[in-house]
């Protein structure tokens, strides 16, 4: 029971910050024009290069960990950006601006540690892959003692 308890509550916890994070990557890529030009670059690769690697956090690996599907690398790279977020493009602001984005990094760290749960496709792969049955072996044939063989 306990563990049917955990594993649902990492489900939802992993849809939920998935379909969060979601909701903040979908409208920078519909703004993906404007926003290419202004864009912070806290890691010193380019504007539009950081713009892409943002995009790909919060919309493919958020689309990966929703579905389970390479769940501790989605969450881990997610975990590194809101980890950027915070500590580095928030660097000078007050602490109310880096909050939100330590949640989201506890968050992610937290799943990362977990791994999606068992309703995922991660799971299932492993279950399909690593935990077949091996075909029953037939049982060696019982001989007496003394007896010819």
């Amino acid at each position: 029971m306990r563990r049917t308890l955990a594993d649902n509550g990492i489900f939802l916890l992993r849809v939920s910050v998935s379909l969060l994070m979601l909701s903040h990557g979908i409208p920078k890529a519909f703004e993906y024009e404007t926003l290419i030009r202004e864009f912070p670059d806290p890691l010193n690769v380019g504007t539009e290069v950081s713009f892409q690697l943002v995009l790909f956090a919060e919309i493919g690996c958020s689309i990966l960990l929703l579905l389970g599907l390479l769940g501790r690398f989605a969450s881990v790279t997610l975990f590194i950006m809101m980890m950027v977020a915070a500590f580095v493009h928030h660097f000078g602001d007050p602490w109310s601006m880096r909050e939100l984005p330590l949640l989201y990094a506890a968050v992610f760290a937290a799943l990362t540690f977990t791994g999606p749960g068992s309703p995922s496709f991660d799971a299932w792969f492993s279950r399909q892959v690593f935990e077949r049955e091996e075909p029953a072996s037939p049982k060696p044939r019982r001989v007496d003692p003394g007896a010819p063989t």
